[in-house]
Order: structure tokens, then C-alpha cells, then sequence
């Protein structure tokens, strides 16, 4: 146990090496975000319910929503 005033050395482990293979990134399509964007935009829909029924994550879906309607935004500046 150190005393006041002095130093323990923690060893760092890297899970991962350097080089090693990142699970696979899912990409989706252009259209596929369009459904799901369109029907987040519907009135009266839970987008997090409709997340995780079309298989993706509620906060990529809140992504994809605030995108088209940065891009909206942008379209009527």
C-alpha cells in the first residue's frame, strides 16, 4: 500500500491489438433511411418504439431524423 507522497505504477492492457480486425460496421441504405426517416416524421409516432422494430438503435434513428431536417433547413436558407 503506498504511503502519502508516493507512486503506484498501473500497467495498461490494450484488449485489442493494433492492426486487429473491428467487428463489421451495418450500413444501410440511402432508401432504407428514407422509410424510417418519413416515418419518424409521421404525427403521433414513438421513434424509439419504431427504432427497435426496424432493427436499429433510437439514437441513429433521432441521427438520420435530425439530418434530413438540418438539410430542410438548410434548403429553405
Amino acid at each position: 500500500m503506498p504511503t502519502h507522497g508516493s507512486f503506484q505504477l498501473i500497467e495498461a492492457v490494450v484488449e485489442r491489438l493494433d492492426g486487429a480486425p473491428v467487428g463489421e460496421r451495418r450500413r444501410w441504405s440511402d432508401e432504407f433511411k428514407a422509410q424510417a426517416v418519413a416515418a419518424a416524421m409521421a404525427p403521433d409516432v414513438n421513434v424509439s418504439a419504431l427504432a427497435r422494430r426496424l432493427g436499429i438503435s433510437p439514437p441513429q434513428l433521432f441521427g438520420w431524423r435530425r439530418a434530413y431536417l438540418k438539410t430542410l433547413d438548410e434548403a429553405t436558407s
